[in-house]
Order: structure tokens, then C-alpha cells, then sequence
């Protein structure tokens, strides 16, 4: 068990141009995220975070994490760290940043998402 309550916080204060209050953690077992993964994105595959829009006036989207994936992928890397930087992840995407459209010269959004991401990784840690 790890506690992130105390970097909720932090990622908040990273994020004042966009009202993140209302984003759902949810962590979830390799078998409910394939299946997320494959009804939503058509890849019958375990992946490490997925982020959904939500159609509620209140509440900006959802952000599924599944801990065992991430604890058997993320050799190096702290646990908690990759914890933390999925939900930065999840978070970036919920406000538009994508990595998977095409890089031309008028969306050079993957190497802007990443970067985004480890530098608020960086401020919260």
C-alpha cells in the first residue's frame, strides 16, 4: 500500500488554469482494464492508465490505473513516482493533450505532453 493524498495536492496547484477538483482516481485490476482498453480503444491488451472524458457538469473525467501492471513494468522507477506521474498523465489528457495523433508542425502535442508531464512530475515531487 502507498499513500499519494499527501502529492494530491501539489498536482491541484500544478493545474490552476483547469478546474481538476472533480477528476475520479480509480485504481483497477489487469482484467477491468483490458477491458476498458479493448472496448474503448479496441486493444485487447492490459495497459497502465486510461482517461475518459466525463459528459457531467461537475466532474472533468476519470482516470483508471491499474497498480499491478505498473508494478510489473516499472523495474527503476519508484512505484509511488509512476503512480504519480500516470495520474499527471491522466490529468493532461482530460484537458486535451494527446501523444497518439500524427506530429506534423501544427501539432507537435507528444513531445509537448511529455514534457508537460515530467515537469510537474518534477514540481511535485
Amino acid at each position: 500500500d502507498i499513500s499519494i493524498d499527501e502529492y494530491l495536492p501539489k498536482i491541484e496547484e500544478q493545474f490552476l488554469d483547469h478546474n481538476i477538483q472533480n477528476v475520479n482516481i480509480i485504481f483497477v485490476d489487469p482484467i477491468f482494464i483490458r477491458e476498458l482498453n479493448t472496448q474503448y480503444r479496441n486493444i485487447n491488451d492490459v495497459t497502465d492508465v486510461l482517461s475518459f472524458n466525463v459528459d457531467a457538469t461537475d466532474l472533468l473525467g476519470e482516470i483508471y490505473i491499474c497498480p499491478e501492471y505498473i508494478k510489473s513494468t516499472c523495474q527503476e522507477i519508484a512505484f509511488k513516482e509512476e503512480i504519480l506521474r500516470l495520474i499527471i498523465h491522466g490529468i493532461l489528457h482530460l484537458i486535451g493533450y494527446d501523444h497518439e495523433v500524427e506530429l506534423t508542425e501544427e501539432t507537435k502535442n507528444t513531445e509537448k505532453m511529455f514534457v508537460k508531464q515530467e515537469q510537474i512530475l518534477e514540481n511535485v515531487l
